[in-house]
């Protein structure tokens, strides 16, 4: 009991460390004049350009759901599209309403594993890969923009330094994913995991199981990893479109490379949600390459609002949820296949 209370207590100190850094970066950016909250409100006068971007938006939650569910399929978890994309949408909802994005992996777990009677553990498994995708995307969509970068701005030596953390951290993704499989394969040649003690073992039985069945489908793969540049992409079109809406927006591929790398170190967990430091990159890299000052970070604090609206389906669909009829669906469905 004394260990779970110092695990929860950890977790309370590191979670209230993000929210004094995701506040002392909004503070900052107030300071500066990067974020300016009362021209927010201007997205309520261009809702010819808000409702699409919101639509952009959403359609990321939904393609993400899509990748979700082929993750699901690989692994031998047979559920309904409907069910999945339901799930997707109350686990959306709580990782944009929650302090942090776990939260929504929680949700999703705890739900899927209700569903389920068989295959509990490459579904939870799925929920992981999921993420370790949507972050491949986010990287994938930021390298792309690197290499199809205007000729004025290739040379600029202030975008160098963000596309080489770029590539730093997708040469991290790279060499762990490689280092996974080297690690696989000595593991199954050498027996490995004989060595590793009986309750970890299990564990570490179903994770192992899990990445060969993965390993053996890689053109789903290559298609889930289509699919979450296609998310991440329509999303960055959603914040040029977000973008659009202020007088002072910056020009659309200025906004685009901005929202790219705006959601890449978003993504990196040093506040809940990356608040402050997906405004902070962004506002940073307007400015560097517009050439001009501005509240650009209330551009991404506007998208982190409409984000927030687009989740509120999840809200209604977790509301409205029923258990018994979806995992009805999901044993008719397994029947049929």
């Amino acid at each position: 009991m004394g260990l779970k209370k110092q695990g929860v207590y950890k977790r309370h100190m590191i979670l209230l460390v993000k929210i004094i850094l995701a506040s002392f970066l909004i503070a900052a950016l107030l300071r500066n004049g990067n974020l300016d909250f009362r021209s927010i409100t201007e997205v309520y006068n261009r809702v010819d350009l808000f409702l699409p971007a919101l639509l952009c938006l959403f359609a990321g939650i939904i393609i993400s759901g899509v990748r979700w569910w082929i993750l699901l399929a690989i692994a031998g978890n047979k559920i309904h599209l409907r069910t999945v994309l339901s799930l997707q949408l109350i686990g959306s909802f709580f990782s944009a309403w929650l302090p942090g994005a776990a939260g929504g992996d929680v949700v999703r777990g705890f739900h899927i594993f209700r569903l389920l009677e068989n295959g509990r553990s490459t579904a939870l498994i799925s929920i992981i890969t999921d993420r370790a995708f949507a972050l491949f995307g986010l990287i994938s969509i930021a390298v792309c923009a690197g290499l199809f970068l205007p000729i004025e701005l290739i040379n600029n030596t202030i975008l160098s330094s963000y596309v080489g953390i770029i590539k730093i951290i997708c040469l991290i993704l790279v060499v762990s994913f490689v280092a996974v499989l080297v690690f696989l394969g000595l593991a199954r040649r050498f027996s490995l995991l004989e060595y590793v003690p009986t309750k970890i073992r299990a564990y570490l039985d179903v994770i192992v199981g899990t990445i060969l069945i993965y390993k053996r489908d890689w053109l789903a793969l290559v298609l889930c990893w289509l699919i979450s540049m296609l998310a991440s992409g329509i999303v960055v079109i959603g914040i040029v479109l977000i973008a659009a809406v202020f007088t002072y927006a910056p020009d659309p591929l200025v906004s685009a490379i901005a929202g790219v790398f705006g959601n890449v170190f978003s993504a990196i967990p040093l506040t809940p949600g990356g608040l402050g430091v997906g405004e902070s990159i962004f506002s940073k890299v307007c400015t560097d390459l517009s050439g001009r000052a501005a509240p650009f970070a209330t551009i991404y604090f506007a998208f982190r609002v409409g984000m927030l609206i687009v989740n509120l389906p999840g809200m209604v669909v977790s509301l409205f949820y029923n258990h018994v009829k979806h995992q009805n669906m999901a044993r008719s469905y397994e029947g049929l296949k």
